[in-house]
């Protein structure tokens, strides 16, 4: 027994607690180092450069190069009081906002409690449901901007467009119908606006979906035995254990459809910001901008401070 336990390794002993803690303190500042610099020189600073363009008047001289001239408020006062396209494009986004966060929030938490139970080919469709993230990016939307995608569109819009007075058509139809159930002119209006950019609010739960099936993966299964074993049915396990569980992941998704909403290549205030700064009006783009940002992180806030305190944390 003496032999076997002078053989064992040596454990090291802090003899300071808060030696200890100072030490994995400096790990894990250095571990974040690389994104602290990133983060400092590729956010911080472009920030503060926007901040300042927007009270600014920018101009391009040939010997002085990128002059800024104190301009005040008018950058702010153009897109507000001159230029009404932005405060158009700002509902228009709002409005798409407050359609796409809950039906992708509720679609892609059903389609992940679908996804999650065990069927034939769960992982094909699992693949399937993801699809549209990898279709999204920045490559094949470059591939797909050539001369025979833009062939193929164009006369996918003139069929389209032969078409138009039958969907319209059918659309009159649901909509009467919808009312006529008694469901009321703003919830019938919030239907049609959903089925009407079905394509986009798939495109929009990929991400959701793939969070939401990881956070009812990670419920142990015995708390669903538990209670099953006590009589509860499923509804009740649904709204006793499921939802509540998984509620940080809910908070998780909204915020981040509410940014992936705004910060969208199809929203009209990005699109117009990009249209100025390729006018090259750097300074009007970037009151824009700020403005913009203000809005989102207003709205981030809202979000955060109603649904914390629904939220339920596991300890």
């Amino acid at each position: 027994m003496a032999t076997q336990a002078k053989a064992m390794p040596k454990i090291p002993k802090f003899k300071n607690k808060h030696a200890l803690e100072a030490k994995q303190r400096r790990y894990g500042y250095l571990f974040c180092l690389p994104f602290i610099i990133g983060a400092v020189f590729f956010v911080l600073y472009p920030l503060v450069l926007s901040v300042l363009y927007s009270f600014s008047d920018v101009m391009v001289e040939n010997q002085r190069g990128l002059v800024m001239r104190n301009w005040g408020f008018q950058n702010y006062n153009e897109i507000f009081n001159i230029d009404t396209s932005f405060r158009e494009n700002i509902l228009t986004s709002l409005k798409d906002m407050a359609i796409n966060v809950p039906v992708v929030v509720i679609f892609a938490f059903f389609m992940a409690s679908v996804l999650n139970t065990k069927f034939l080919g769960r992982g094909f469709a699992r693949s399937i449901m993801f699809l549209p993230v990898i279709i999204s990016t920045g490559v094949v939307i470059s591939l797909s901007s050539g001369d025979l995608a833009a062939s193929l569109m164009s006369s996918g819009d003139r069929f389209a467009t032969a078409d138009s007075g039958d969907a319209i058509q059918v659309t009159e139809t649901f909509q009467n119908m919808l009312l006529q159930m008694g469901l009321g002119q703003g919830f019938t209006d919030f239907i049609i606006s959903a089925v009407g950019r079905i394509s986009e609010i798939t495109n929009l739960s990929a991400v959701s979906i793939v969070i939401f099936i990881a956070g009812l993966q990670s419920i142990s299964s015995s708390i669903y035995e538990a209670a099953y074993i006590e009589g509860a049915t499923k509804w009740e396990v649904f709204w006793k254990i499921s939802l509540p569980m998984i509620s940080p992941l809910i908070l998780l998704s909204i915020v981040y459809t509410v940014v992936d909403s705004f910060t969208s290549d199809s929203n009209k205030v990005i699109y117009q910001i990009h249209q100025q700064i390729l006018g090259g009006v750097n300074d009007v783009s970037s009151a824009m901008a700020v403005i913009y940002s203000l809005i989102i992180l207003a709205i981030l806030g809202v979000v955060f401070l109603v649904l914390s305190k629904i939220v339920f944390y596991q300890d």
